[in-house]
């Protein structure tokens, strides 16, 4: 499928890119700079090449009409920003874009169109939940609704925000609901604050995190959504090709309180954060006077008053019905928020100081003597032609009694490599089973672990275990941890390998012998 896309040069169009490119379809990508664009899909593992760039603006009708010839589908993800509400132009420039590049892939006859929203158009909410109600596709099912809890729909009022972002991000909502009241095939997905790696020009989020990390974090009450740029991806990449048209699709993320958000990170980073009181009341007066300020003397500074009320006053999403619709599993919250903290100390947005032991994931401690003296001896041995066929049958016996014995805190190999014990549930018998594995421990809790069975060529049980039923337990130093499994694709695959083999060179050997891709799986702490 061919998919027009703007926004490629941006943090949620790029990744759509590298999601869309994944699942086998053609991206058209109108931009503005396409050598730019291309530097921005390099850094995260895209393929320039094999993206159709077409440089122009949104707001040329004729150059987005003669892009929009011979697609199938589009993504309408790009948005001029402003933070400081300074911006009076925000409203016509995303209005005029919005209705040249939606409103004209209606025109061309394209289907699905996927419209970025955000659930910021429902702050203030009058309830507990945002949730969606009907949708114009939906009407048959109002009839049969059970009574429910007072709740926020997501088509109810939208919100009156004072800066031209704000307004800009309403004004193209209500025009996107008018094409899909009159029956087109327009999708809308609303994100909640959208984090991870590699974002081009940092937002308020994302500058809010390095901002307040070992420092003070401020904590109101209200809270925070938090979705990783790569699911977001994932879930409009999914959307083009998903049966359901003319839908509402609500994708908060993983809604945080600010104090929960303040402990996530300190559990991250190792690093204790002062806690800031920020009643609601000052937070909302401070964001109104610098508001004003903004009016006579515009300079950049993320508090407003809307983020004041999204800061204060933002309540969970149900993004169950999205979820469902589009099949897809938002990885955890702690991954996402990890792999931000990496990478703004790599891009040198926050001292490595306050990143605590996030900073440190990439270098590799001093090997011990025993590492360096008897390393390279049992390397050696293990990727002989005759190991496959012994180690098999005695080092894992070996491990499991020597796990038994001294309560988990003793394993063959752990002093030449990190190595854990990890129980899984039997695919055919449904009993635990017991695999001692060496794996690669992570900042925030987290290990990777690799599916090598000696370098034979079946993939070993524990991984097809994992596959059916992705809970388990891992024991590591003495300590159990129930854990979530997920095999690693693509880009993630291949980011960890060469780290991988920092601590097993051999496993380069054993994908040579077995004539397979190893399976590699992360581990994430329930």
């Amino acid at each position: 499928m061919r998919v027009f896309l703007t926004g490629a040069s941006g943090f949620v169009g790029s990744y759509t890119v590298r999601a869309l490119l994944a699942a086998g379809h053609t991206p058209r990508a109108l931009v503005r700079d396409p050598a730019k664009a291309a530097r921005v899909l390099t850094a995260i593992g895209a393929d320039p090449a094999a993206v159709e760039f077409v440089e122009g603006d949104m707001l040329d009708p004729t150059t987005v009409a003669g892009a929009l010839q011979g697609c199938d589908a589009a993504i309408h993800a790009a948005a001029a920003i402003g933070v400081t509400g300074a911006a009076g132009d925000l409203v016509e420039v995303n209005v005029t874009g919005t209705r040249n590049v939606v409103g004209g892939a209606v025109a061309a006859g394209l289907a699905p169109v996927v419209h970025v929203s955000t659930i910021a158009v429902f702050v203030p909410p009058a309830g507990p939940v945002i949730t969606m109600g009907d949708t114009p596709n939906t009407s048959a099912r109002r009839r049969l609704r059970a009574p429910r809890p007072p709740v926020i729909t997501a088509d109810g009022a939208l919100a009156r925000p004072r800066t031209g972002y704000g307004r800009s991000k309403v004004a193209a909502e209500r025009y996107v609901r008018g094409l899909q009241e009159e029956g087109a095939p327009v999708c809308i997905v609303y994100p909640g604050g959208v984090c991870g790696p590699h974002q081009p020009t940092l937002d308020a989020l994302m500058e809010g995190l390095a901002g307040a990390l070992g420092t003070a974090w401020p904590t109101p009450r209200g809270g925070v959504s938090v979705i990783d740029v790569r699911d977001l991806a994932e879930a409009l990449a999914r959307a083009v090709a998903a049966p359901r048209q003319g839908e509402r699709w609500l994708l908060g993320g993983h809604y945080l309180t600010w104090p929960a958000y303040a402990d996530l990170c300190d559990e991250l980073t190792g690093v204790k954060c002062r806690r800031l009181p920020a009643p609601a009341g000052l937070l909302l007066a401070a964001g109104s006077a610098l508001d004003a300020v903004k009016r006579v003397r515009p300079f950049d500074y993320p508090l407003t008053r809307d983020a004041a009320e999204f800061m204060v006053r933002l309540v969970p999403t149900d993004d169950r019905p999205a979820l469902d619709a589009l099949g897809l599993t938002l990885r955890p919250v702690e991954e996402t928020v990890a792999d931000a903290l990496r990478w703004l100390v790599e891009a040198g947005h926050l001292d490595a100081r306050k990143a605590g032991r996030l900073a440190d994931t990439k270098e590799q401690p001093m090997p011990s003597l025993v590492q360096r003296t008897l390393g390279p001896l049992f390397q050696r041995m293990a990727g002989s032609s005759w190991f496959p066929k012994v180690g098999p049958k005695v080092v894992p016996p070996l491990d499991r009694a020597l796990h038994r014995l001294t309560g988990g805190r003793v394993l063959l190999g752990q002093s030449l490599v990190p190595s854990l014990v990890l129980t899984t549930v039997g695919a055919k018998s449904g009993e635990p089973r017991e695999a001692p594995l060496a794996c690669l421990p992570e900042a925030g809790g987290t290990w990777v672990v690799v599916g090598s069975n000696f370098g034979r060529e079946k993939h070993p049980a524990w991984t097809g275990n994992l596959l059916k039923n992705p809970e388990a337990t891992v024991s590591f130093r003495g300590r159990r941890t129930p854990v979530t499994a997920r095999l690693l694709t693509g880009e993630e695959r291949a980011e960890v390998w060469p780290r991988l083999l920092t601590v097993w060179p051999v496993y380069d050997r054993y994908v040579e012998r077995s004539g397979r891709e190893l399976r590699v799986f992360r581990l994430t702490p329930r």
